[in-house]
């Protein structure tokens, strides 16, 4: 038979009902297996399975939050709007180094591609001497000038040292060298020994057509170094961009293109092409770093399905995908079965690498699903935290409805061990008898 209620008039007689009802209640739930579900200390509001869920609830939603921020910077390193990105961390290029090399001078944000014919290179004056035997005895002294059109330096060597003993042609050229290069002025000078033989090699310290000199006077064992052997020329070059050739001339090798932002050195004669590209190597790498974090979520997502709504919502928006597969098997991006992504690296080098006029189309393609990824981390970010585990609650509700301690709390102010509400004894005895 059902108990409705305890009633009491009076306050002694009040006190001493609630004492039995108390007596009562604990000799039932000590013989009652339910009863185990609840917490033993005094007044707990919350039974173990609800204090459990809520703390797995917490640490989920840590774990949720931390894979959304990972794929959030994951994707916005890829993203053209990301100006630090890797898609914008542009690396200059040229095609042909035997033609020129380039580098970059100021910061360069778009990517393109910049033709290079060079004509001529910069030069410097070079006088070469006939060749003579290293080891054999000069015949004659060294007494000749030479005068680089702002500064001139006289030379004189004598065919005998100090002890009257003649000097062989190499000592009388490295001589002549030495005091050449002491004397400070526009010209070099060196002495190139091979196989026996030995000349003296005179360089204008710059190129460019207007750095000459001039070598006149005995010339002994430097014989012909009064002759120009390269002429100095200035560097003549032309430059195609944007459908629009310019031609240039410069007294050195060392140029610039783009409005002075790209550095360029001329190496030879030829046609070369200049590029601002990604670096496919950092490209591919990020990219890699993306499928990861996206199928680290989605896994994690999966694992928690039914967890909560906001779950539940966020895992469709990532299974919706990147982009068609075709766009991104270009990329070397293959879907799976269960909406995860695979990366061959490899692939996507090749591609960018063989088809220089389609790098450009795939790096939007990689930003464009970058986006998407970006967008969709976005979202999972402003999920409320609720909704990730509201089926955890919800469902650790259920349970502490049936739990005795937990109903008589739900009428008694003050909780379980209040046994001055005559409802809640009532309602506690109908469950355990």
């Amino acid at each position: 038979m059902a108990i409705n209620g305890i009633n009491s008039f009076g306050s002694s007689y009040y006190s001493y009902q609630s004492t039995i009802n108390h007596m009562r209640l604990s000799q039932a739930l000590s013989n009652n297996s339910r009863a185990s579900q609840a917490y033993a200390g005094y007044g707990s509001r919350y039974s173990r399975p609800r204090s459990t869920a809520m703390q797995s609830g917490i640490n989920f939603a840590r774990q949720y939050s931390t894979s959304m921020s990972e794929l959030m910077s994951a994707a916005n390193e890829l993203r053209t709007s990301n100006r630090s990105g890797v898609v914008n961390d542009l690396t200059i290029t040229s095609s042909d180094t035997s033609v020129a090399t380039a580098k970059e001078k100021l910061t360069v944000r778009d990517q393109k591609d910049i033709r290079l014919d060079v004509q001529q290179i910069a030069q410097a004056q070079v006088n070469v001497s006939e060749n003579v035997r290293a080891s054999a005895r000069a015949e004659s002294d060294m007494d000749f000038t030479v005068d680089d059109g702002s500064k001139s330096i006289d030379i004189r060597v004598s065919a005998v040292n100090g002890s009257g003993i003649s000097r062989t042609n190499a000592d009388m050229l490295q001589e002549a060298a030495e005091q050449i290069n002491r004397g400070n002025i526009g010209v070099t000078a060196s002495v190139v020994q091979k196989d026996g033989q030995a000349s003296l090699r005179l360089e204008s310290k710059s190129t460019g057509a207007d750095q000459t000199f001039r070598v006149s006077g005995q010339m002994g064992a430097a014989t012909g170094a009064e002759n120009v052997q390269t002429e100095a020329a200035n560097a003549k070059y032309a430059v195609t961009g944007n459908g629009l050739t310019m031609q240039f001339e410069s007294r050195t090798n060392e140029v610039t293109v783009d409005s002075t932002r790209i550095g360029v050195t001329l190496k030879g004669t030829g046609q070369t092409t200049i590029s601002a590209g990604v670096d496919v190597d950092k490209i591919a790498s990020a990219l890699d770093d993306l499928v990861k974090s996206y199928n680290s979520s989605l896994k994690l997502l999966g694992n928690n399905y039914g967890r909560g709504t906001g779950v539940d919502r966020q895992l469709r928006n990532m299974a919706s995908g990147l982009g068609s597969s075709q766009a991104m098997e270009k990329l070397g991006i293959t879907v799976n079965k269960d909406a995860t992504l695979s990366f061959d690296r490899g692939s996507l080098v090749e591609n960018i690498k063989e088809n220089p006029s389609q790098a450009r189309s795939l790096i939007a393609n990689v930003s464009n699903m970058a986006e998407r990824a970006y967008t969709k981390a976005v979202t999972g970010m402003n999920v409320s935290s609720r909704s990730l585990v509201n089926g955890d609650i919800s469902g650790a509700s259920s349970k502490n409805i049936t739990n005795p301690y937990n109903v008589f709390a739900m009428y008694s102010r003050s909780g379980a061990y209040n046994m001055s509400n005559y409802y809640a004894v009532g309602t506690m005895m109908n469950y355990l008898i």
